[in-house]
């Protein structure tokens, strides 16, 4: 059909008109500029490769230093390698209250680009989410941290404590050039800290609703080791009876995995699971109340969820393999590399001394890491019952509990040192997207990492502002 030239012109004047009105409206619900801002750190963050090994760090703490300087805010790189510095920066208070310190870790695992459908280090942003190596551990709460700061310094508010931004090198292989040394080194830097906020925490996030709250408490504790067999070097067509080194090595690793394992409830545990009990329901709350059954019961507690249940035992994960160069030559040495994770309170040494006798004079043991022992942080405290208030604030109907973790992190360095530390996300994160957490194609939502940014300033706020 043919409309009359008057009409049409009308139609097109109408059009005009109702596409002005959709842009005046997409002006008006236009993104908070904070967000905006906060998105574009985030993507220029991931896009710093600090794969450790080798780290190097020195640029993301750069990447902070820069914008802490054009903000006027208290800055300084330090570290014990020009290639692997940590970044602090402070905001100073008039207020007498301890100082809390807003931590996260630089480094981050290396990523395999072949297993990625994007590149692991372009920090894309596509399909509601925002994908790199770091999205979820942990340079996502690095960015909430800073615009935490951000948002206290270009408000002026009043602090009743000082607030430290603290970005630290290292924390991927144990620590010893980031927190540690910073703790050993530079004690000035903590003076007058009373908390620590890091990573570790955990949600229960269903769709887009958080129904338990994780604040972690307390974590396992890390025993890295590497073994090591010996052989002669010959021909693999003649193999000698020991089978060489490579296979002297496999039934060690038999022997270590067939060690007993006892399943043993420590309090802390025993209180996560009554808390994330209340926010379950049927069989799987069920499964939580009662923990004490699970204790020297493997067939009961298998049947809890693979992370429930490694909080009740020591693990083993056997995570790197190492054995000659060519098919037709034994091998002249064989290694391997063993992640263990001890329940809370565990003696690294007194888990060696059982692998010595195990291992006997078949293999060389080498300790890679011993983590140390801490009590687990108070959960009474001032900053525990603030974190509390705008969890809840947060979503309504959700559980606030603490949790422990099968990980580990630097919060062991200050917890060593009696300072109430605690792990937090304040992002939801639904599981299938946490499974990429040292995995391909690692990725948060856009709207829950702008939901946490959110949150954490509002956690800063309700700590460390003066109430009027």
């Amino acid at each position: 059909m043919t409309l009359p030239r008057r009409l049409l012109g009308c139609l097109a004047l109408l059009l005009i008109v109702l596409s002005g009105g959709s842009c005046r409206k997409s002006e008006a619900v236009a993104e908070d500029p904070a967000d905006l801002e906060a998105e574009q750190y985030f993507i220029s963050y991931l896009r710093i490769d600090t794969s450790n090994p080798p780290g190097n760090e020195t640029a993301a703490a750069n990447f902070f230093h820069q914008i802490f300087q054009k903000e006027g805010i208290e800055s300084r790189l330090v570290g014990p390698n020009p290639a692997r510095m940590s970044v602090y920066a402070r905001l100073r208070s008039g207020g007498s209250a301890p100082a809390l310190v807003l931590m996260h870790h630089l480094d981050v695992v290396p990523a395999d680009d072949a297993h990625w459908t994007v590149p692991p280090f372009e920090g894309v942003s596509k399909g509601g989410y925002i994908w790199g190596r770091g999205a979820l551990d942990i340079k996502s709460m690095g960015v909430a941290n800073l615009m935490a700061m951000l948002d206290l310094k270009r408000s002026g508010a009043t602090l009743n404590r000082d607030v430290i931004f603290l970005g630290v090198a290292d924390e991927e292989v144990g620590g010893a050039m980031g927190a540690q040394f910073l703790l050993e080194k530079h004690p000035e830097l903590f003076e007058g800290i009373g908390y620590v906020l890091n990573e570790g925490g955990s949600n229960e996030t269903i769709v887009d609703y958080v129904s338990y709250w994780g604040i972690e408490i307390a974590q396992k504790v890390p025993l890295w080791v590497r073994i090591s067999t010996k052989g002669r070097a010959e021909h693999a067509a003649v193999p000698p009876d020991s089978g060489g080194s490579a296979a002297q090595l496999l039934d060690i690793l038999r022997d270590l995995q067939a060690m007993p394992r006892p399943y043993h409830l420590t309090p802390a545990v025993r209180d996560y699971f009554l808390s994330l009990a209340k926010a379950k329901k049927g069989e799987k709350q069920e499964m939580l109340l009662n923990p004490e059954r699970y204790e020297n019961n493997p067939q009961l507690a298998a049947r809890l969820p693979a992370g429930s249940r490694s909080l009740l035992t020591h693990t083993m994960a056997i995570t790197r393999l190492q054995a000659g160069s060519v098919i037709n030559a034994m091998p002249t040495e064989a290694s391997a590399w063993l992640d263990f994770r001890l329940l809370p309170g565990s003696s690294p040494q007194a888990m060696v001394r059982e692998l010595d006798r195990v291992i006997g004079d078949r293999g060389e043991l080498e300790v890679v890491l011993a983590g140390i022992t801490t009590p687990p942080a108070p959960s009474n405290t001032d900053l525990y019952q603030a974190l509390e208030r705008v969890m809840r604030r947060a979503e309504p109907r959700s559980v606030v509990g603490p949790l422990v973790s099968a990980g580990t992190s630097d919060s062991r360095f200050f917890r060593a040192r009696g300072v109430p530390t605690y792990g937090i996300s304040p992002f939801k994160v639904n599981y299938y997207d946490g499974d990429t957490v040292h995995g391909p194609d690692e990725r948060i939502r856009r709207t829950f990492f702008l939901q946490g940014v959110g949150v954490m300033k509002q956690i800063v706020r309700e700590f460390c502002v003066e109430r009027g």
